[in-house]
């Protein structure tokens, strides 16, 4: 299924019919009265919606939600009773809402709840099948800038389901088994949250697409943190909405439970392919201001004038490309940020100087060849110029629990050192930020600096 396709199946549905991945329909009301029995039977399933969630590996389908012409007990379904193509069940809910509430109770809606796939690679990146050796002018890791031409693909958000069995609704009536049946709609809760702009900078003559979410009841009589996300270099390409989806940097901080914690604006800038021919790359390991950043930080600069934003609490954040357009704007621009979230990223050593009094927290992985060695220097520089630096001692498991993770880090920012730096141990560099933004303690230390 196309992503941004719109399926005009209401007419269909309208006359009782649905979609199936057979050539021929299927009638959703043929009604059939079985031999030697009173009971009707009827193909009951009248719809089927994918609901798409990101995580720290990107968007994948999370659900299904089946509509049934009548109402169903919970007691009457289970995961044996529907399959998924290339998908594994895991619960299966009843509810009177079409939505995965986590009750079940009597309804026309059965919400399938599937496994997430596991996507990013986390071992030694010479080991991963297909590895290309770095090229001669890499100079062992520290040399090569990310491709201007990314891979990367929007995500499949296909859907096909089947009831395998017969289902019993409550006023007696039997769903007979239905063959593949393909979603008609696409739900993306987290991107939803989101609207899209364009911002023209007349001054390098550019326009840059972006996404930005303000509060539920946002109001320009209150003012709100601002938390500026970007992401790696992978994500250049022309869909405006790919911060949202390669990953959680950008949409963790809109969920209902954080923004109840941080309420806050989240600004998520697409540097796309297109501007990547026109410009340039935003960042290079030559570590030099470029057109690309100076477009980007125009763009921030004009949310800041043009929302009600707390000027003492302005967060940074971003991953490989976007950690080092944190570093170079900070190192520019002083005073901007409160605090910032350094993922998987380095800049020249020298010149992150600048940054020796900041409010720092930085993540990287041992086996990121850049990132690792460039941030050790950096810690360094900062420890011989009078900084207070907390590192842990002993590289974490990025796999353990979530809540063993965030009782580290909470020991940790008890010290109260402006700079932390936590190493995870083995993984690599793209493999980071698919657990990075997960790890809630760091979210909460985030929010807990300002300027003042």
């Amino acid at each position: 299924m196309n992503r941004y396709q719109k399926i005009l199946a209401l007419t269909l549905m309208g006359a009782g019919v649905f979609v199936c991945s057979n050539a021929l329909p299927v009638q959703a009301d043929a009604v059939q009265t079985e031999q030697f029995e009173s009971v009707v039977t009827v193909q009951g399933l009248q719809r089927v919606t994918a609901v798409a969630r990101v995580d720290g590996s990107g968007e994948q389908v999370s659900e299904a939600v089946l509509e049934y012409s009548k109402a169903l007990s919970p007691s009457a379904v289970s995961v044996s009773d529907f399959t998924a193509v290339g998908k594994e069940i895991t619960n299966v809910y009843v509810n009177d809402k079409p939505e995965l509430t986590g009750i079940r109770q009597p309804g026309r809606y059965v919400i399938l709840q599937f496994a997430r796939q596991k996507s990013v690679y986390d071992g030694d990146l010479k080991q991963k099948p297909g590895h290309r050796e770095r090229p001669a002018d890499d100079r062992d890791g520290k040399g090569t800038d990310a491709p201007r031409q990314s891979d990367r693909k929007l995500p499949d958000l296909s859907l096909q389901v089947q009831q395998v069995n017969t289902l019993t609704a409550m006023d007696g009536t039997r769903y007979e088994p239905t063959p593949l049946v393909t979603a008609v709609e696409l739900k993306e809760p987290d991107i939803e949250h989101f609207k899209q702009y364009e911002y023209t900078d007349e001054q390098i003559g550019a326009v840059i697409p972006y996404n930005l979410y303000l509060p539920e009841n946002y109001s320009s009589d209150k003012k709100y943190p601002l938390l500026f996300f970007v992401p790696d270099a992978s994500a250049n390409i022309n869909a405006v909405t790919t911060p949202l989806f390669q990953g959680n940097g950008a949409v963790v901080w809109t969920s209902g439970i954080e923004q109840a914690k941080h309420e806050c604006i989240v600004l998520a800038p697409q540097y796309t392919k297109d501007l990547v021919e026109k410009l340039g790359m935003m960042t290079t390991d030559e570590n030099v201001w470029t057109p690309g950043l100076t477009l980007v930080t125009d763009l921030l600069m004009d949310v800041i004038n043009r929302y009600s934003v707390d000027k003492n609490r302005i967060y940074g954040t971003g991953q490989s490309q976007g950690g080092m357009a944190n570093i170079a704007i900070s190192d520019k621009y002083p005073d901007l940020f409160a605090a910032q979230w350094l993922v998987a990223c380095q800049w020249n050593t020298e010149e992150m100087a600048v940054l020796k009094d900041k409010n720092l927290w930085i993540t990287v992985c041992e086996g990121d060849t850049k990132a690792f060695p460039g941030m050790n220097e950096a810690t360094a520089l900062w420890e011989s110029m009078g900084s207070r630096v907390m590192r842990n001692s002993d590289f974490w498991d990025s796999h353990a629990d979530i809540e063993e993770i965030n009782a580290k880090v909470r020991d940790m920012a008890a010290f109260g050192y402006p700079i932390n730096y936590t190493v995870f141990a083995a993984g690599n560099h793209m493999y980071t930020w698919s657990f990075a933004y997960n790890i809630e303690a760091i979210r909460d230390w985030l929010f807990r600096q300002t300027k003042n």
